[in-house]
């Protein structure tokens, strides 16, 4: 995890995260991209750049994301893409469907050999794929983008796409710190400076809240993140300053 992060003792800092948004032709990459930036205008500073610039201008919102700026780079199609940005990327989205799933590894391998972060998002996600998926031998899957009618539509009509009760804070999480910890140890984690982000689980909103306060009490920003497991209602996650 490599986010920028400019440090000053424990003074105020600004900090930003790269991430770049690949894939074949067809697969709704910008799409995605979309989804995923709208989403981060919501909570906090961002730059959209490709043809997701086009749905998502740059915006800057009150913080609610850690204090972390965000770029999202909506890249044309082809492992090209990573080559011609590799200095100026933190983490590598694949964008495949059930049908493209071959196309994945070429990614994966250009984003191995320039050491950068790369997961996968799953776009047009049927529950007849699960299967299929369960079986992949690839990049962690950060997300499933189900598939719609109104998705198309909605992106031809140049209008962002609405899912309800779902959220795509999952590929932010990943983002950042797919790792998880115990509250415990990822406090200390922060404290001995053996991470620069942690990653908590927490069963139901109340926990966060709680688990919040123990991190702002300890001096170091945090955020509630949601995502769409049932297991448990969403992390926290908490960085240096």
């Amino acid at each position: 995890m490599s986010t920028t992060i400019t440090t000053d003792a424990y003074a105020s800092t600004t900090a930003t995260h790269r991430i770049g948004l690949v894939g074949d032709t067809g697969v709704g990459k910008t799409t995605v991209a979309t989804l995923v930036a709208a989403r981060l205008a919501e909570r906090t500073d961002v730059t959209v750049t490709g043809d997701a610039a086009e749905f998502v201008a740059a915006s800057a919102s009150a913080d609610d994301a850690l204090g972390i700026a965000w770029t999202i780079d909506d890249c044309p199609p082809g492992v090209e893409a990573i080559d011609a940005r590799v200095d100026r990327l933190d983490t590598v989205f694949v964008v495949a469907t059930p049908e493209t799933l071959d196309s994945v590894e070429r990614y994966a391998r250009r984003a191995r050999y320039h050491n950068v972060d790369c997961f996968l998002i799953v776009n047009r996600f049927r529950e007849s794929a699960r299967d299929d998926l369960r079986a992949f031998d690839g990049p962690t899957i950060a997300e499933h983008v189900c598939e719609s009618a109104d998705v198309s539509v909605a992106m031809a009509d140049g209008q962002i796409p609405i899912f309800p009760e779902w959220t795509v804070e999952a590929v932010l999480i990943e983002a950042l710190q797919p790792d998880r910890q115990p509250a415990e140890a990822a406090l200390g984690a922060l404290s001995n400076g053996t991470r620069s982000v942690v990653n908590v689980e927490v069963d139901d909103r109340d926990d966060a809240a709680s688990l919040l306060d123990e991190f702002d009490t300890a001096g170091f920003p945090a955020a509630y993140f949601g995502c769409n497991c049932r297991c448990h209602d969403g992390h926290v996650l908490a960085r240096r300053p």
